[in-house]
């Protein structure tokens, strides 16, 4: 599971003794001032900033007493953000393993920066995977003090259905495609699931996904895909 940290103090034990055995934390400054580098302009007060960052830690220690393993989200933007990603790692390192993920619209700049945080942190490549069905095809380093540091690619993935017929399915509009899937948690107090994080129309109830095809279509495409990956790369995805 991925989370934005806002619930996750409150919530971890009982996902915990539900089965959850990973959760992702997206993570963006050790500071405010880091902080409101990346984020909304809301993020201008510090105390929102402070609160944030001390939700996402509340949330990734929960995880680690609950005996939930964690990993961290990082996106990087580019060459300005060095600093920043680097605290980031070396603050959240010690307990946790940290994801850099790449963001596609600073292409080139952004894998330029990843680059000059793996040599800051002393990272050395240790395995290479894909996962098929999602956006997700990662590098893992062994970094000072044998820690673990990921590097994400976000691939352009696209559900052969749900995606295909979508006004937003061009170049312009779309540039993650499809990440997985989403649960959001409504003003009403209800979960609700989705594929996509432009399209909160797609988005059904946790008691109306059975029906909805969403389950099909995303295992489907999770075959397919481990099928084309087996034969480009010649082993098991």
């Amino acid at each position: 599971m991925t989370s934005n940290g806002e619930r996750g103090r409150q919530v971890m034990p009982a996902c915990s003794a539900a089965g959850l055995n990973r959760v992702n934390v997206s993570v963006f400054g050790t500071t405010a001032e880091e902080l409101r580098a990346v984020q909304s302009e809301r993020f201008n007060s510090t105390g929102l900033a402070d609160s944030k960052i001390r939700a996402a830690e509340q949330t990734i220690r929960a995880a680690v007493s609950n005996g939930v393993k964690v990993s961290v989200n990082i996106v990087v933007p580019g060459m300005a953000h060095v600093d920043r990603v680097v605290n980031l790692v070396e603050a959240y390192g010690q307990f946790a393993d940290v994801r850099m993920l790449t963001s596609i619209q600073d292409g080139p700049e952004s894998a330029a920066a990843i680059s000059e945080v793996l040599a800051r942190v002393g990272a050395e490549p240790v395995l290479r995977t894909f996962t098929a069905g999602t956006s997700d095809e990662r590098t893992l380093y062994r970094a000072l003090g044998g820690r673990a540091v990921y590097v994400k690619r976000l691939l352009p993935v696209r559900l052969p259905g749900t995606c295909t017929s979508c006004r937003f399915n061009n170049d312009t509009d779309c540039e993650e495609g499809y990440y997985g899937i989403r649960l959001y948690l409504t003003e009403q107090g209800e979960y609700m699931v989705g594929v996509c994080i432009q399209r909160m129309d797609l988005c059904v109830t946790v008691a109306d996904l059975p029906k909805s095809g969403i389950v099909e279509e995303v295992l489907a495409f999770k075959d397919a895909e481990v099928r084309r990956l087996t034969s480009e790369h010649g082993a098991a995805a």
